[in-house]
């Protein structure tokens, strides 16, 4: 039914108006158009309300069918200002401006046709993001009308059907990153079919989403369709102008789009003539569009010869004779592309007047900068477009000389080192263009050794340049630039050497240069100097680094009356070089001074501090370089703060992303911090260990970050110490897991088998018909051979719950009530298995609970504990303490000699999680030995605060 009513309503359509257009269906036109009988309106009323129930069917060919028969309907929708002005058809090709306003036209009889169509329009919109079915999703795109993009009808915020028209353009260009590739070739196609001129439907936004969606190399097929709309549709709008094309993509604040664009304008017309059939898709689909005379107007227009100096005495004497930031940007790409050495030729003509032109273009920056003349009027966004504009033409152009291979002569190479070195030496040379220009310079030497020469000449110059004067600074703002034009340059050299130089004697000169700003009264010139000392130090010995950078990086980090900033640079310094040189952290008389600095930056008060003090510790965590429990717990901690996510709620999706690669970031430190537990618990044995014992510090630090506070203060920090407890100990039992199913793959089937059958005490189990048990392997267990005892390692509830009952038996009475008793409930709630647990521990922890009780005079505290010790009740606290002769060392209260002491106590060393069990080895009837099989990991149950 939906498919005829659909057929009905678009033959009803035709009727009123063609798929072309007579003159009384122009826009605007005064020709009289009669309104549309009660019947035919009332026919698409129902045409629409039918199809608003099919577009949402649970079948998809249903609604693939009830998509297409939209499409008549939605062509009647009012396009906005933008659209109608400047469309001359419709997507549809269907209806005209006569048909809508024939069906659309009197409000008192299409009020509710029009209301049904924007509903079946808003239903659309839905379907053309959350279908299941990527055929359905490539239907609704096709089917949309001409309508313009969001920012084109700003103006008309207030019309509902402008806003419902941007609405369908944004998904529209939304599908272009859709999952699906025929999806985003639908939504292509739509925009290249429809969008007649893309400056005026499409906002400059708009425009370089499509861009950097579409050319991407990861779907040729999308790549191919996206050539096919710049060079069929936007191109082919500015009458195959390239410079043009990229003046709307705005190159200036879009370079890396613009690039793009640039590249592919050039590769389409170098490629578009050749015969060969090797050539990409995208060539040929614009092909297909164009014939002979397109084609050859296309190659003409943008391989036309261009230069930096434009020639005056051109076909267009009115023509503005500036180097734009769009031809700038497009000769830098073409002097990159192209291999012939004449094109460059061409492009630049020499060295010299290239730089003679970068030199004209400095000159006037340093002019606006100044303020005088004709600058002085500008209004700030004036100035700033300005400013933007020159700072863009100057990369362009030493861009442009690194590209080109005409500084390889040794006169021009001479000429341009000059050239390069007075810009840098110049303190009136804007900062944007110092890495610019150090990277051009360093192209030019064939030596880092005579690189190196000319930098340090340079830096001399810079100390000694006396022509800087402004009016808005005094002498001693001037020596701070001076001192961040040094560290500017210094920072970009260090970076672009290799470690080859590390050697080399003009690297002390260097330090002496840099040595002022590390010193400087200024906290921005500090912090900067110490950025700059730490790149000075990767190409540093290692006893150098040790024996005098180290000292001075520690002093600056530990300050307490240096700037956050600072003291956040140095620390970030010294976790590089622990990175690099293993003697960075080895433990002097004195303890570890660089651990102690972390542990203080962990608990400072400003929260810039510990972001960035935990990010380091995790990574010196995990690199092994560092091995705390009391550092874990501080991350833990950290992690679980939320004082530091709520520095971070205003940030957007978009500001997410960004904020995630940005060190000292809330939003990183969380993510960094998710992968860093699991990976770290799985590393190492030792590191799962460490992992445990943090419970216990833990339990400290929290109580000291909540001992001096009110109540209601305390409560307000909110610290989810449940929470906390349970994730070490899920992460703990998850290396665990890992660890036991890479051991039980290790282990020979066979070997298995063979076991199993020689043990007869062995019966049958639900689903092991063959009569051998089924070990659990989650508690990895050690056989000691010789003296018959089984090696069984914790579960982690149960060395939590003891770190928790000496907590409470030791630390109760600092502690307040309510975190007494949200650690009381843990121990009330958990679950451990008395008879496969170690009875040394349950020992412990049966004594740790008396003492707590003891220790507690709180009602709702000594019952949580009780409900534990009762389950503990069976347990022998006797033995330990029976024979006067026994072993202290010897955890199962068993005697032995002095050598199986010292074993048990080398195996516990070893692994402290694991003890020797009170669990005898059992003989079988053949005199085979089986170990009884240990606990599994029982996490904490909730607890209902």
């Amino acid at each position: 039914m939906a498919a005829s009513e659909g057929r009905a309503s678009s033959s009803i359509l035709k009727k009123g108006g063609g798929g072309r257009r007579g003159k009384g269906d122009v826009v605007g036109s005064s020709a009289v158009v009669a309104a549309a009988e009660s019947w035919e309106v009332e026919c698409l009323l129902r045409a629409a309300l039918a199809l608003s129930t099919r577009v949402t069917d649970k079948i998809a060919r249903v609604r693939s069918s009830a998509i297409v028969a939209c499409g008549p309907l939605l062509s009647l929708l009012p396009p906005s200002s933008s659209s109608s002005s400047s469309s001359s058809s419709s997507i549809a090709g269907v209806v005209g401006d006569a048909t809508r306003k024939r069906f659309l036209g009197d409000p008192a009889t299409s009020g509710e046709l029009a209301g049904a169509i924007g509903s079946l329009a808003t239903t659309l919109l839905w379907l053309v993001r959350n279908d299941p079915s990527a055929a359905n999703r490539a239907s609704v795109v096709g089917i949309l009308p001409p309508l313009a993009s969001v920012s084109a009808v700003e103006e008309e915020e207030e019309d509902d059907d402008g806003t419902a028209t941007a609405m369908m353009m944004r998904a529209v260009i939304e599908r272009i990153g859709d999952v699906d590739v025929k999806v985003r070739e639908a939504a292509l196609d739509t925009l290249r079919s429809n969008v007649n001129d893309f400056a005026v439907e499409l906002s400059e936004d708009d425009r370089v989403m499509i861009v950097r969606t579409g050319l991407t190399r990861r779907c040729p097929a999308t790549y191919a369709k996206t050539v096919e709309l710049l060079c069929t549709n936007w191109l082919k709008s500015t009458r195959f102008d390239p410079i043009l094309l990229l003046e709307r993509l705005n190159p200036v604040l879009n370079e890396s789009a613009c690039e793009e664009v640039a590249r592919v304008l050039l590769r389409i017309a170098s490629t578009i003539d050749c015969i060969e059939s090797t050539v990409e898709r995208g060539v040929e689909l614009v092909r297909e569009h164009f014939g002979g005379p397109e084609v050859r107007s296309l190659v003409q227009a943008v391989l036309k010869r261009r230069g930096i100096v434009v020639d005056r005495d051109g076909d267009d004497p009115g023509r503005d004779v500036r180097l734009s930031p769009s031809m700038a940007l497009f000769l830098r790409v073409k002097c990159e592309t192209s291999s012939s050495s004449d094109a460059v030729t061409d492009i630049i003509a020499d060295v010299p007047t290239l730089c003679n032109l970068l030199n004209s273009h400095i000159d006037k920056l340093i002019e606006f900068n100044d303020g005088d003349g004709a600058y002085a009027d500008m209004d700030d966004d004036e100035a700033a477009a300005y400013e933007d504009e020159q700072n863009f033409v100057c990369l362009q152009l030493i861009h442009m000389a690194r590209s080109s291979e005409l500084h390889s002569e040794e006169g021009s190479r001479r000429h341009f080192v000059s050239i390069m070195r007075r810009i840098l030496a110049r303190l009136a040379t804007p900062d944007d263009l110092v890495e610019a220009c150090v990277k051009a310079m360093a192209s030019a030497h064939d030596r880092e050794s005579q690189f190196l020469q000319t930098i340090s000449e340079i830096l001399v110059d810079v100390e000694d340049d006396d022509t800087f004067q402004s009016k808005d600074l005094d002498p001693r703002a001037i020596v701070i630039v001076r001192q961040m034009r040094i560290i500017a340059i210094l920072s970009i050299v260090l970076e672009s050497v290799s470690g080859n130089v590390t050697s080399h004697p003009i690297l002390d000169t260097f330090f002496h240069h840099l040595h002022p700003a590390i010193t400087s009264k200024n906290a921005v010139v500090r912090e900067h100097g110490v950025i700059c000392l730490s790149k000075f130090c990767l190409l540093s010995g290692e006893d150098k680094v040790i024996g005098e950078f180290r000292p001075l990086l520690l002093t600056i980090a530990g300050s307490v009356e240096e700037r956050v900033e600072v003291r956040a640079q140095a620390a970030l310094a010294l976790c590089d070089l622990a990175l690099i040189h293993e003697r960075m952290q080895l433990v002097t008389t004195g303890g570890d001074p660089f651990k102690d600095m972390l542990l203080e930056m962990l608990g400072h008060v400003k929260p810039g501090i510990v972001i960035i003090a935990a990010e380091i510790t995790a990574k010196l965590l995990l690199a092994g370089r560092l091995s705390d429990p009391t550092l874990i717990a501080w991350l833990v901690l950290i992690y679980f703060d939320s004082s530091l996510t709520k520095k971070d709620e205003d940030v957007d999706d978009g500001g997410a992303e960004e904020a995630a690669k940005k060190v000292g970031s809330p939003v990183r430190l969380q993510q960094l911090l998710s992968i860093f537990f699991p990976t770290y618990s799985m590393s190492s044995l030792d590191a799962n260990d460490d992992m445990m014992a943090s419970v216990g510090p833990l339990l400290s630090i929290v109580n000291q970050k909540l001992s001096g506070l009110k109540q209601l203060d305390a409560k307000a920090m909110a610290f989810p110490i449940v929470k906390m407890v349970e994730y070490i100990c899920y992460n703990v039992d998850l290396a665990d897991k890992k660890k036991s199913e890479e051991a039980k793959n290790d282990l020979p089937e066979s070997k298995m088998c063979d076991d199993a059958i020689m043990d007869t005490d062995c019966e049958p189990t639900m689903g092991n018909s063959s009569g051998c048990v089924s070990v659990e392997t989650s508690e990895p267990t050690n056989t000691n051979e010789e003296e018959g005892e089984v090696v069984i390692e914790a579960s982690s509830i149960l060395l939590a719950s003891i770190d928790i009952a000496e907590f409470l038996s030791e630390e109760s009475d600092t502690a307040p009530t309510f975190y007494v008793r949200a650690l009381a409930k843990i121990l009330a709630s958990a679950r451990i298995d008395v008879d496969a647990e170690d009875t040394a521990l349950l020992r412990r922890l049966k004594s740790c609970l008396g003492e707590a009780e003891y220790a507690n005079d709180d009602g709702p505290t000594v019952k949580s504990i009780k409900k534990l010790a009762n389950l503990l009740a069976d347990v022998d606290d006797d033995e330990a303490s029976s024979d006067d002769d026994e072993e202290i060392g010897s955890p199962s209260g068993v005697k032995v000699e002095e050598g199986e002491a010292s074993e048990s106590s080398s195996i516990e060393k070893e692994n402290p999680r694991r003890s020797v069990g009170s669990f005898n080895l059992i003989k079988s009837v053949d005199g085979e030995r089986r170990m009884s099989s240990s606990s599994q990991r029982v996490s904490l149950a909730d607890v209902n605060n």
